[in-house]
């Protein structure tokens, strides 16, 4: 079956918008089994869930149907936490009932050796039988933020809409960012974690996303794609529409070692990766915190118009740390326009510099010198480093005066230049980071190392000048 077609992205729809939830393995004491439908219940899904379990009798208010045959009603998808050795029996009783989309939670399978492999292969049979489609096993899921959908418990803040789609191929991995994004100003639209990969992998996923209105950006972790050459055309279709960032493990021999352990995944020799990233114009994180960097600027920030950047900053060194990182990256530090040199000129102190780097030392013309360059017409991004000693700020906390009160109004910088991004970088007294990035609000982010925030722009510039070669090649 041809990934990318209309059979494709409707057949993967039911796990996003299921008519109706079978949990095979809910349970009484504590588990998966026991806090899943407790979560759906909360998230609204209460009416739409049948749980499993031979004992019978009753779990959060539900009745516990004693084999899947004895469930009522339509549903239409089935997630299964029971133990390894049990789940081809299971899928063949879904089947059966004729439940044609299944969530696999269960770990032992490829992942653990030749047994896990032959029991998952069982399992695959099972499957093919009744035409069921399968993402795991060894997995937590799917995550739908539109209609607060998931096979696996989050935070409520977890499950705040917002427009970027994850796919993880580890679950517990999948589990933790979806913990920790909302916090870092990243919220999403729906995620999967796709563990072995029995079934629906990578490429199916980032064809429904790409088709998905609610998604507008995609950020991967992968440890190995299961085609590669499928992979990189469905990559090259996707990024052109829409961008996708990838944060790959395995770059090490012993790293590859650990992914064959983990999700049973062959993740192939580093540079071949690197070189099909580039090919499809993906972006690639090099770690965690730049993902989760580069999502945030990505999913806030328009792409430039080129790579002229200007950089505004308290603190000279910073600024430098931050060229130098820019310049490498093939970014370009323009002379400030006559007109932004003079109107810079008319509020700097004596020592001050009015060039690119644009340094405002202790001055506090933090607003001026953004609100500057934002207009500068031969600037097309800006990045502003604003760091203060602690001492300083606590004078500001003792008078409460916050970061907001000197930064104005920061926010409708936005409004000055629309097409043009905006990042700032911030470091040292976590009170004072944690007040700007509050006074800047979620459409600026604010980020903690001069030279990554550098780079996530130098990444919007790159994915830019991809997309157009890509255009130009399909035309």
């Amino acid at each position: 079956m041809e990934s990318g077609n209309a059979r494709d992205i409707t057949d993967l729809r039911p796990f996003f918008e299921p008519r109706g939830v079978v949990i095979v393995g809910a349970r009484r004491s504590p588990g998966f089994g026991y806090v899943l439908p407790l979560a759906l219940q909360r998230q609204g899904w209460g009416d739409r869930l049948y749980l499993v379990n031979p004992a019978g009798g009753e779990l959060h208010g539900l009745p516990l149907y004693e084999s899947v045959a004895d469930v009522p009603g339509n549903p239409d998808l089935a997630v299964v936490i029971v133990p390894a050795e049990a789940v081809p029996r299971t899928l063949d009783e879904l089947g059966k009932r004729g439940i044609g989309h299944v969530v696999i939670e269960s770990a032992g399978f490829t992942e653990v050796g030749e047994e896990g492999r032959a029991r998952q292969e069982l399992c695959r049979e099972a499957a093919a039988r009744f035409g069921m489609r399968v993402i795991g096993p060894n997995c937590v899921g799917v995550i739908n933020t539109a209609n607060r959908f998931s096979t696996v418990e989050l935070m409520e803040e977890a499950l705040v809409p917002g427009g970027v789609g994850v796919i993880a191929q580890s679950g517990v991995f999948g589990n933790i960012l979806l913990d920790d994004l909302h916090q870092r100003g990243v919220f999403i639209s729906k995620a999967v974690t796709l563990g072995n990969r029995m079934d629906v992998d990578e490429c199916e996923v980032l064809d429904y996303l790409h088709h998905d209105p609610e998604t507008r950006l995609i950020m991967i972790y992968l440890e190995g794609a299961a085609d590669g050459r499928r992979f990189l055309k469905t990559l090259r279709r996707v990024n052109a529409d829409k961008p996708v960032l990838i944060l790959k493990s395995g770059r090490t021999g012993k790293g590859r070692e650990a992914t064959a352990s983990h999700t049973g995944s062959m993740s192939g020799e580093d540079d071949l990766y690197e070189a099909a990233f580039r090919q499809a114009g993906a972006v690639r994180a090099r770690s965690l915190d730049e993902l989760v960097d580069l999502a945030r600027v990505f999913s806030t920030q328009p792409l430039p118009a080129g790579n002229r950047l200007g950089v505004a900053t308290s603190s000279g060194s910073l600024g430098a740390l931050a060229t130098d990182a820019a310049v490498e990256a093939g970014l370009r530090l323009p002379p400030l326009d006559e007109d932004t040199t003079r109107r810079m000129r008319a509020i700097a102190p004596r020592w001050m510099n009015v060039r690119n780097p644009l340094d405002v030392g202790p001055s506090g013309a933090y607003l001026p010198a953004m609100q500057a360059l934002m207009e500068d017409p031969g600037i097309d991004m800006v990045l502003s480093i604003v760091v203060m000693p602690f001492a300083v700020f606590r004078e500001f906390m003792v008078r409460g005066v916050s970061v907001k009160d000197f930064m104005g109004s920061a926010a409708s910088l936005r409004e000055i230049a629309p097409g043009k991004p905006l990042v700032v970088c911030s470091i040292g007294d976590k009170g004072f980071v944690d007040d700007l990035d509050h006074a800047l609000g979620l459409g600026i982010p604010v980020l903690h190392s001069p030279e990554r925030a550098a780079r996530t722009l130098a990444a919007l510039h790159a994915y830019r000048a991809a997309r157009e070669r890509e255009a130009a090649r399909g035309d």
